[in-house]
């Protein structure tokens, strides 16, 4: 599997785990998920991830940096659900939580795809650079 497509499945999945985890903070704030200040964060999460699927599939300059940005506010958004869910011992609060590890995971390996996508990006440079050398 090529590390664009990687990409785009990890990133998706991350996306709708921290958007299930935002969700369900918010209920646990006592926001409605109907109330006008809650879709446009959740909102974000897919814009964010559509940014960064369709960059992975054009194999643009910075579409690395995006990657790895993106997972880490995913990572961090999965984090911030594990540390605030309340009742941590109950049913209900262990799910949460393993959804949580879930989504960080999800987020690192994220991060280390758009790492590798960088990496693969210099080196394509790399080589195109040095075929052009030899041409001259």
């Amino acid at each position: 599997m090529k590390n664009s497509e990687k990409v785009i499945i990890v990133t998706s999945f991350a996306a709708v785990v921290a958007l299930v985890l935002d969700a369900i903070m918010f209920l646990q704030h006592g926001h409605s998920l109907l109330a006008s200040n809650v879709w446009p964060r959740l909102a974000l999460f897919i814009v964010l991830a559509v940014i960064v699927n369709a960059l992975a599939l054009v194999k643009m300059r910075f579409c690395g940096y995006a990657t790895i940005l993106v997972n880490l506010y995913f990572a961090i958004a999965s984090l911030a659900t594990f540390q605030t869910v309340t009742p941590r011992t109950s049913a209900y609060g262990l799910m949460i939580e393993a959804l949580s590890i879930i989504g960080i995971l999800l987020g690192a390996a994220g991060i280390y795809y758009g790492v590798k996508q960088r990496s693969d990006y210099t080196k394509a440079r790399i080589e195109k650079l040095m075929k052009k050398a030899k041409n001259k």
